[in-house]
């Protein structure tokens, strides 16, 4: 679980986003009980920064105090998991919409230009990308999210994307781990397909294909079955 952040995160951010990653994969179990200070050991960081971002999944929903004992995941069942894609294909589709309508009208409806948006997308697309040819799973779920946390954002605003963020936190992979890897990278390589649709104003196409790319926490799911 331990990795390297940019240093420009705090060192609650680090905890933070390095715990939320080893929740989405799988590394930390519904069925144990996770202590601050055992958790601080292992990302070899001092024990405040991660109380602090423990205590912050607890407000986000996404794991529980266990009085005098520590944390614990809240546990996300397949149904569970399928209403959490559904909310989210709710946001992302108009995002996606909007900003082809952005390009297509070239009219200033974005909070951003259209044009720095998409730069920022396919930076994020091609961090996403690299992660996963890399076999970095770590660090595709880091860029991953930063991709959908910018589509959302540009397209909808900052709320939805907090709301999507919050319920992509709460995922939980269902399918066999060692396909990760491959399923990991035919994902990634779906995002710089969504920006070049997003760029050629084509809303229809884009908007199928980013509701495919957020089921990736079911792809594997018959994988070895």
């Amino acid at each position: 679980m331990e990795r390297a952040r940019p240093r420009t995160e705090s060192l609650r951010e680090q905890a933070l986003a390095i715990i939320r990653d080893a929740i989405t994969a799988g590394e930390l179990a519904e069925d144990r009980i996770y202590s601050a200070a055992g958790l601080a050991k292992q990302l070899g960081m001092s024990l405040s920064p991660v109380r602090e971002a423990m205590m912050a999944l607890v407000t986000e929903g996404t794991v529980e105090a266990v009085p005098n004992r520590g944390f614990r995941l809240v546990p996300v069942t397949e149904a569970d998991l399928e209403e959490i894609i559904r909310i989210r294909v709710l946001l992302a589709v108009p995002a996606v919409r909007r900003l082809c309508e952005a390009v297509v009208t070239e009219e200033n409806i974005l909070a951003v230009d259209v044009g720095e948006a998409l730069a920022r997308l396919r930076e994020h697309a091609a961090e996403t990308v690299a992660a996963a040819d890399a076999g970095d799973v770590a660090e595709f779920y880091t860029h991953d999210r930063r991709f959908h946390e910018a589509l959302l954002e540009y397209g909808l605003g900052a709320r939805a994307a907090d709301i999507s963020l919050r319920l992509r936190d709460q995922s939980r992979l269902f399918n066999v781990k060692a396909e990760i890897d491959r399923i990991a990278v035919d994902s990634a390589r779906e995002l710089p397909v969504i920006v070049d649709l997003i760029e050629a104003g084509r809303a229809d196409e884009v908007a199928e294909l980013v509701t495919g790319n957020l089921y990736f926490f079911r792809r594997g799911e018959d994988v070895g079955h």
